[in-house]
């Protein structure tokens, strides 16, 4: 039989967030490995501590409710395969609970300090020294926000659905609610930049809501790479182009041809540079990065005397 969270904790199915955030300061302070230094204090305090993590939670809350402790660590039945989503695991540190409710590693020492014994329960002095939890932020939700090169580069407009947690007007029951969250990127934006969208994750009773991040990253792409404003394009050239001279047309991500002439002897590392021809600088209007090219030679795999003959004649002369 799996564990029933409202008995360890000692409150009825139908508690309130108020009457669950009591059991759990009164019971946590009672069992606390402070006052009563036994393995079975110890014992209750993590299972307190277990309990209160998961009734604290609407969602959790929600879980346990309808499939129980098997519910939490199977995650939920998912009609699409018949599969399980959403496993929940006890992280197993009840001190870490207990620090996160009271704001202190150990409030439970300035009791002593005061001299104050017997049962906690039957002592008003703790509603009004320590009912009060200090509500944390949750840590940022991280999203990764993937942008083709020719979204950078012209600049665009970006949606994102979420589904969050929302707590009802009576503050103790929560609902998934949809929100759609828009992003407006500028031109040339930097890889790594983050949105934010403060406060828009989901709602709990003790703590505020964390942060929706979403950060961009780059979309692999055909033939160019970015670094900073400067864009990077790769091309293969015949050995007699390398020599004799070419001329490279560039299909650019704002939908234009370029020509650009080689002149030069191709070398091994080569690199050709066009100036103005790059990615938008995103914090300086008007101004863009260059273009680099980097050429590869591809050598012929078989060639006649005759033409070795020929080559060499020219070469030698």
């Amino acid at each position: 039989m799996g564990k029933n969270f409202y008995f360890i904790l000692g409150v009825d199915r139908d508690a309130s967030p108020s009457d669950i955030n009591k059991a759990y300061r009164l019971s946590s302070l009672k069992h606390h490995p402070e006052r009563q230094n036994t393995e079975e204090s110890r014992k209750k305090f993590l299972a307190i501590a277990e309990a209160y993590n998961v009734l604290s939670d609407p969602k959790r809350r929600g879980i346990f409710d309808q499939f129980g402790e098997e519910g939490l660590n199977l995650g939920v039945p998912t009609t699409e395969d018949g599969g399980f989503s959403g496993a929940y695991t006890f992280h197993g540190d009840p001190n870490k609970v207990f620090r996160d409710f009271f704001g202190s590693d150990n409030p439970y020492s300035e009791l002593f300090d005061f001299g104050i014994s017997g049962d906690l329960r039957d002592n008003p002095e703790f509603g009004g020294m320590l009912g009060r939890a200090r509500p944390k932020q949750d840590t940022d939700q991280e999203n990764t926000l993937m942008l083709t090169l020719e979204e950078v580069f012209r600049g665009c407009t970006k949606k994102a659905r979420v589904n969050k947690m929302s707590l009802k007007e009576d503050r103790r029951t929560a609902m998934t609610r949809e929100k759609i969250l828009t992003m407006h990127v500028p031109a040339g934006v930097p890889e790594g930049t983050k949105f934010r969208f403060p406060k828009e994750g989901d709602q709990k009773i003790n703590n505020i809501p964390a942060d929706i991040v979403f950060i961009v990253k780059d979309k692999p792409h055909e033939h160019f790479t970015r670094q900073g404003a400067d864009l990077h394009y790769k091309s293969t050239v015949q050995l007699w182009e390398a020599i004799s001279g070419i001329w490279l047309e560039i299909y650019t991500l704002d939908d234009r041809f370029i020509t650009v002439p080689i002149t030069d002897i191709v070398q091994p590392g080569y690199q050709k540079v066009v100036p103005g021809e790059g990615m938008p600088v995103h914090d300086r209007p008007g101004k863009k990065g260059d273009l680099i090219i980097s050429l590869q030679i591809e050598f012929p795999t078989k060639l006649t005397l005759t033409q070795k003959n020929g080559i060499k004649a020219i070469l030698t002369k």
